[in-house]
């Protein structure tokens, strides 16, 4: 792609995304923790909807906590039923691109801005057919975080939120990485874990189950990131 036609389909990216950007006014916002001083957390998930997103829902209800899932679109391509669920069942839906590029790598073309622009709107249009709501609240692959993706952030109407602690995606015994996300578990904390990936992440399961015993110990409650930041998001389709 020259010089000029990665110009071209910037600007009419930008163009498409104005309105959508004009709903948010945290858009280009970026977030790591809440509030340290409110008896508040937040439980997210990445990759999904995968395999473990149906068990991990019924978990969730069973212990009355409201999460937040970082989908992929291409995610909710795969499994729109499980996408469906995950908002029906009011919990925050938001983006997390659409195929997990490595963009650290994917940074250095010329038209990496207009690259990530593409993704997410493929990825919301995916989200929104699969799940019935526009997320608004973006989450990078590995957490990158660049001025410039702040910047397509902001056209587009994205909010940017990382996390406090996660590890569930390392070799990190699983006794051990149970204890560190308990210690993990404070006023303000977003917690990073995946419900897709694989059966990898069944032992996410017993993680929250871990989390959310020390979480009532703590009198912490746990919430969707909309409530934890403090941000307005839309609700799903009925």
């Amino acid at each position: 792609m020259t010089k000029r036609t990665a110009f071209a389909a910037l600007a009419a990216l930008a163009l498409a995304g104005a309105a959508f950007a004009a709903g948010n006014p945290f858009a280009g916002k970026f977030f790591a923790s809440g509030d340290p001083k409110k008896p508040e957390f937040a439980l997210t998930f990445d990759d999904g909807p995968g395999y473990v997103t149906e068990d991990l829902l019924k978990l969730l209800a069973a212990r009355g906590v409201k999460a937040s899932f970082f989908m992929l679109g291409s995610s909710a391509r795969a499994y729109p039923a499980r996408a469906r669920d995950v908002a029906r069942a009011g919990h925050l839906v938001c983006s997390h691109t659409d195929t997990h590029k490595l963009w650290v790598r994917a940074a250095r073309a010329a038209d990496h801005e207009a690259v990530l622009e593409a993704e997410l709107r493929r990825s919301a249009e995916s989200i929104e057919k699969a799940a019935g709501v526009r997320p608004v609240i973006l989450r990078m692959p590995n957490g990158y975080d660049r001025p410039w993706v702040r910047a397509v952030a902001r056209r587009l109407g994205y909010t940017l939120v990382n996390w406090t602690y996660g590890s569930d995606w390392t070799k990190i015994p699983e006794a051990r990485m149970t204890a560190e996300y308990v210690k993990a578990v404070r006023p303000g904390a977003i917690l990073l874990m995946h419900d897709g990936g694989g059966k990898a992440h069944e032992k996410d399961l017993a993680l929250v189950g871990a989390v959310l015993d020390e979480a009532a110990r703590k009198g912490l409650k746990p919430v969707r990131l909309d409530e934890l930041l403090g941000l307005a998001a839309p609700e799903a389709k009925r």
